[in-house]
């Protein structure tokens, strides 16, 4: 009886942090057909499609944006792309999933901007 009500007691905490402050999960609009999730301070999103093709929509999408692009690698199972917009700096790490396919997380500036990273997201999608 009382390992049940403590058990209680720390579900009831741990759910009541889980939802609160920085540990709250965010999920944000549909984009491309596809919702993603913005998690402290990076939205991240999966897309239909091998690394290859994401990896140039992402860098084509940085283009389009017109976001100044400083570095860019891409590996077999992973990329990454690194660009700044005006003096902030924005990380975009890919990582496939499975040969079709491949997880986008998107981080601006240090804290993050979700609205930002949705518009980068929105963009990958639309060069996809």
């Amino acid at each position: 009886m009382l390992a049940n009500r403590i058990f209680s007691l720390v579900l009831i905490a741990f759910l009541g942090f889980s939802v609160s402050g920085c540990g709250a999960v965010i999920l944000g609009s549909a984009v491309a057909g596809g919702t993603y999730v913005y998690v402290a301070g990076q939205a991240q999103q999966k897309y239909n499609a091998d690394l290859g093709k994401v990896y140039k929509a992402t860098l084509k999408a940085c283009q389009d944006l017109k976001l100044k692009i400083d570095d860019g690698k891409k590996r077999l199972s992973d990329a990454s792309v690194k660009a700044t917009d005006v003096d902030v700096a924005i990380y975009i790490n890919l990582t496939s999933v499975s040969s079709k396919i491949t997880e986008v997380s998107v981080r601006y500036g240090i804290l993050g901007d979700e609205q930002a990273a949705s518009r980068i997201l929105s963009a990958i999608a639309k060069n996809l």
